[in-house]
Order: C-alpha cells, then structure tokens, then sequence
C-alpha cells in the first residue's frame, strides 16, 4: 500500500494512512479509482460517462489522485478530430485498507469509511434494482446471514471472506486477459462482500446455543416451493421473524412485545409460517403471567435461501421485491450494528465491494467461488456451534454476507 516514488517533489513518500485518507475524502474519488482499476480514462471521458461533476472538477479529483499516486498516467489519446488530446490514467490498486492499517484509525474515522463503504455498496444495488439487471441473472447470488459462533468460527468466516475476495480480483484478472483475445463483450458485475460484530442486544446468549430443530419433510418442502419462498420475500415483517428465530426460540406474544407489533398480527404471522415449514414448535411453557394458558416457542427450520431454481420460479416483480427486502434487511442489521458500535470495534472485520468486468467463464467461476464461501461459512456455523455446546465461553454473533449480481453498464443510469 506504500508508494517509494516522491510525486511533484514532495521530499518523502506518502504514508497508507495519508493515501487513503485522500481517496476517501470524497465519494468521487473512490469512484474513480474503483472504475480506473478495470480500464484506462481521461477526466473528461470519466465525466461524461458517470456525471458526477463539470469536467475542471473531475479533473482537479484526478490530479490529487495521481500526486497521491492512486492513478498513474498511461498514454495520450489523439483526439480523432479537432478536440485536444486527452491524457489517459490507470489505477494501480483498489482503495482498500489492510488490518495493519485499519487498527491504526480511531473508531470515530473507522465508523465514517465503513459507513461510506457500505453506502457505495448499496448504491451499485439500488442501480441495478432499477435497471433490472440484479435478477437479469438467475444464478445471481445475495445472501446474508447472523452467525453464532466462538473465536475460532469467527476467525474461519473471515478468512474464508477474505479468500472468496482475492479469488474475485484473480477472476477478474484473468477475465481482462480472456475478453482481450475474445472479443468477448464484457458482463459488468458487482461483488460485495462483509463480515462484522452485531450486537447480541435482548437476546440472552444461552438463548442462541439450543439443539437445531429437525428439518421440514421432503412433502412439505416440494409442496407448493414458490408459495413458501413468495410469502417470505414479500413481507419485511416475515424475513425479521425468519431472522430473529433462526438464532433463539421465541413465541409470538415475545416478539410482539419486543419489536413492537401488534400480537394478532404477528401471531397470524406465525401461524401462516408455520403452515408453510418455515418454523416449528420446538418448547411449550404455562404458568407465570400466563394465567394458566400455553405459551409455544418456534424456532426456523432452515434459513430463508433461494436456490437457482426457486428464485427463477418467481415472477421478475417478486424477485426484485424480494432483493430490495433482502438488502433493507442487512441495511437494518448494519445501522443497527454502527448504533451500538459494534461494526468496527474489532479491526479484522470485512467489508469490500468491487466493480468487475467479467467474462462468462469469468461469471461463473465467480458464481461458484461465492457459493462455495457461502457453503463454508453455514458449515462453520455448525461447527461452532457443536463447539459452544461442549463449552463455557460466551457466544458471539456476527453478520456475514455476499453478494455478486450483474450491475448496468457505466453510464446507463443517472448517478444515484
């Protein structure tokens, strides 16, 4: 991440901190080295092509970036007519903070990069949305998921996050050699990637350790696939109940009165649920305030995850809604996590996005290599949690997610 050349005759190097303080001061910035990591372009190219400013403005945001070597001058374009010549840039590396690096900052300018981080990521999610190029694919991937698990889990899901992303980069690496000689138009893509602390908040850690219910019969799962995947997707109130009981048992009255619905609602919620697989009785409790009533506790059967062939069986309407509902979902847990400021209270956290021109042999190895981390990761989860079954140490829960989704080409939409 250091640079050795001296840039317009400053007497020493940059230091990391200073370079990247730079790039991220300003949204632009960390466009542009994002975008001129895939290929070569001119100020007023960038301008025109990703409307973020006048020309002269772009061009001052490139100038800082080559004194701070993030961009490096290429070759001069002719201009094929009477316009000028134009000098046209690189990016040498992507704007990416290693641990070392990281553990330097206070926790006040960790929570703005991550903040900003994740904004961009959501905006690459929004303008795919709106193009219609997020569900284009149906072998697209979008998962998210609460982990329990102890020390050693939690060091394995970051280091298979941190694999799955140098794979994404060597991907995109060799796609850039394969579509030189091809031809091939390029499939623009974006992969994002995280893994952070969240706050264990009212739940109470022995509540995240109990035996994992039985699995849904193979009946109950075939029947009617797309139904129960539809009435998830379409409710925000139904994904945070898969949610919450996919980590802790709970009864209908509970959740009501922790998240503030009204019971019949969500008592009506449970019901249709557990009619349709997704959670199942697993404990019954009476006495106390219960005034001699039954009071049942569910728990998930499996996560909320659409397979290719699931998601491809819905209409594109649902499939976009039930993107956006997945992306509000971890947008929640993430605001949630910077509230109690957990995102950033450990330095080897995960958090990437990458614009990627990709192949189709470049797509799928991607497709794979992040179904395969995702695979790993659930493994884990298990693995963990058999661990935190035969110990005394407290649990801790983290929220992972990836996602690699076709994105419009740059250019297509307005700037968000």
């Amino acid at each position: 991440m250091t640079s050795s050349a001296k840039v317009r005759g400053n007497p020493r190097p940059h230091s990391p901190l200073d370079r990247l303080a730079v790039v991220f001061a300003d949204p632009v910035r960390l466009t542009i080295v994002s975008e001129l990591f895939l290929r070569e372009m001119s100020p007023s190219a960038f301008a025109k092509t990703y409307r973020v400013g006048s020309p002269s403005r772009v061009a001052r945001h490139f100038s800082r970036l080559e004194e701070y070597a993030w961009l490096r001058f290429v070759r001069i374009q002719p201009s094929g007519g009477r316009g000028r010549p134009e000098k046209l840039y690189r990016a040498a590396q992507l704007a990416i903070f290693d641990e070392e690096t990281w553990a330097l900052l206070p926790p006040s300018m960790r929570e703005e990069f991550s903040g900003r981080i994740f904004q961009q990521f959501g905006e690459r999610v929004a303008e795919a949305l709106e193009a219609g190029t997020f569900d284009a694919r149906p072998d697209r991937h979008f998962t998210w998921e609460p982990l329990v698990l102890d020390e050693s889990g939690r060091a394995t899901v970051l280091r298979v996050l941190n694999e799955l992303f140098r794979a994404v980069l060597e991907e995109q690496a060799d796609a850039r050699i394969r579509t030189h000689y091809s031809q091939e138009p390029p499939i623009h893509a974006t992969a994002g990637l995280g893994a952070f602390d969240s706050p264990i908040g009212r739940r109470r850690a022995s509540e995240l350790l109990p035996p994992a219910p039985a699995p849904p019969s193979p009946m109950t799962l075939e029947k009617n696939f797309t139904v129960r995947f539809a009435r998830v997707f379409n409710s925000e109130v139904n994904l945070k109940i898969m949610t919450e009981l996919s980590l802790r048992a709970m009864s209908a009255s509970q959740f009501a009165e922790e998240f503030g619905f009204p019971y019949t609602d969500i008592c009506w919620r449970f019901n249709l649920l557990r009619e349709l697989g997704w959670i199942e009785l697993v404990k019954e409790m009476s006495g106390g305030d219960r005034r001699g009533g039954t009071e049942g506790f569910y728990r998930a059967t499996s996560p909320v995850i659409a397979d290719t062939l699931c998601w491809s069986q819905m209409s594109r309407d649902e499939q976009t809604e039930g993107s956006w509902r997945i992306f509000t979902q971890l947008a929640e847990q993430v605001q949630e996590a910077f509230k109690a400021r957990t995102f950033d209270a450990r330095p080897d956290r995960h958090l990437t996005w990458i614009h990627l021109e990709l192949d189709q042999l470049g797509w799928e190895k991607v497709i794979a290599a992040a179904r395969q981390c995702f695979e790993d990761v659930r493994q884990e989860q298990q693995n963990a949690k058999l661990r935190l079954g035969a110990s005394v140490a407290e649990p801790a829960l983290l929220v992972a997610y990836i996602a690699a989704f076709e994105s419009p080409p740059p250019g297509a939409l307005p700037s968000v």
